[in-house]
């Protein structure tokens, strides 16, 4: 059972957190019209989303880990992971993956219809992802995008509340900018063997992926920081923008953390692991907290 569990991935669980972000941000409208009290039911129906995204993100990774399992026995990190190494069999990962899917799928229709169907299409893309786009350039660092969009999409339609046009926006630069990342972190780390590792990464150069990841840093901290001014859902007198230093500090880190020190650790690793970022994203939720609370 335990390399059950480690191959669900269970590290990768905080990234579905996303789905809290609509819910984040209609804090301040349940203030303002003087019902705090309506947090405590789109909380937890969005804990319950949040749970379910975990199943499905598991099984997808269950799904992955099947496909490359030949090729990660040759890759210097994946080969220990419990798929690939022979800690737990194919059949076991296979039926295990289709449980999980289809509970979490449904288990999120159940919630909320429109919810369900955008996890549904999650696991559907991810395992197309898994089979074939993962091995098309620029097509795959989309993909990999469009799951944390269709995250913080589906915690909105659970809550129901409307979708602001930022959350697309914010939630989208985020997106590249970390899946960016992951390629860049993979072939630097690889070197001239990438391609045998992953044949999309035969498209790229260190140089392109070092300008894409430029350009979607740049796109994302800029686009929160245009949302914390524009948007309609933060006080109006700007003071959100107090937040944006926590950000910016948590990106610089998270680069600087993978072309120096941690450059050999798994992107999402760094980004989960490390007391500096961790200390910023505290710093952020108080700070946004209090915004929030004094307007």
């Amino acid at each position: 059972m335990i390399p059950l569990v480690r191959a669900l991935r269970p590290q990768q669980w905080p990234k579905n957190g996303l789905v809290f972000a609509a819910f984040v941000f209609s804090m301040s409208e349940a203030w303002r019209v003087g019902e705090p009290e309506s947090w405590w039911p789109m909380l937890w129906q969005t804990s319950v989303l949040f749970a379910l995204w975990a199943l499905g993100s598991s099984a997808t990774y269950l799904y992955n880990d099947i496909r490359d399992r030949d090729l990660d026995r040759e890759h210097p990190r994946k080969r220990l992971r419990p798929i690939p190494s022979g800690e737990v069999p194919v059949r076991t990962a296979g039926i295990t993956a289709i449980v999980l899917a289809l509970v979490s799928a449904g288990g999120a229709m159940l919630l909320d219809p429109g919810a369900g169907l955008v996890l549904a299409g999650y696991i559907v893309v991810m395992a197309a992802y898994s089979t074939v786009l993962k091995n098309v350039a620029i097509i795959d660092i989309f993909v990999l995008g469009i799951g944390v969009v269709a995250r913080a999409v589906s915690g909105a339609l659970v809550i129901d509340v409307e979708i602001s046009p930022w959350l697309y926006v914010c939630s989208t630069f985020g997106a590249l900018f970390f899946a960016t990342s992951k390629r860049w972190a993979e072939y630097r780390q690889l070197g001239p063997e990438a391609a045998a590792h992953r044949p999309a990464l035969a498209r790229y150069g260190e140089e392109l992926l070092g300008h894409m990841l430029f350009i979607t840093a740049s796109a994302a901290l800029i686009s929160y920081a245009l949302y914390t001014i524009e948007a309609d859902a933060v006080p109006e007198n700007g003071a959100m923008a107090l937040t944006i230093p926590f950000v910016a500090f948590a990106l610089f880190r998270y680069l600087l953390l993978l072309s120096g020190e941690r450059k050999d650790d798994p992107p999402d690793q760094v980004l989960f692991t490390d007391p500096q970022i961790v200390l910023a994203v505290s710093g952020f939720v108080a700070t946004a907290f209090v915004v929030l609370w004094a307007n």
